[in-house]
């Protein structure tokens, strides 16, 4: 009588590691989503805080923010002498400079955060 040798795997076996692979998927995903959520966050207001600073220190200099009505302005002031490059807003968002009070904020719009809703540097948001 010949001895049979097998080697590798069973079908059984392969479907069982298959599932637990599955499953820790399933657990991971959904904490992955959120952490990567958080980082856009607070990439967007740490941006925002770079470019208030370099508004305020444009202001401390006297420049004139009075005519400033939208982004691509207030970047062309700013980028001269402030701030290198103008950060662009992570997640395809954008920053809004808001004039409708008498000073002026910075806010950042991301459609899949905040449920759309614009956030400033400084807001604590729960997703």
């Amino acid at each position: 009588m010949k001895k049979r040798i097998t080697k590798g795997f069973t079908l059984v076996e392969i479907m069982i590691v298959v599932a637990i692979i599955g499953l820790l998927v399933a657990i991971a995903l959904p904490n992955f989503m959120k952490a990567r959520k958080k980082s856009v966050v607070k990439s967007a207001q740490a941006s925002m805080k770079q470019i208030e600073g370099a508004i305020e220190q444009a202001k401390l200099d006297g420049a004139d923010f009075t005519g400033v009505a939208t982004t691509s302005a207030c970047a062309a002031l700013v980028c001269s002498d402030y701030i290198k490059v103008w950060p662009v807003c992570p997640g395809g968002g954008e920053f809004v400079l808001d004039t409708s009070t008498t000073n002026q904020s910075l806010t950042a719009v991301i459609t899949d955060i905040n449920g759309g809703d614009p956030f400033t540097a400084y807001d604590t948001l729960n997703e």
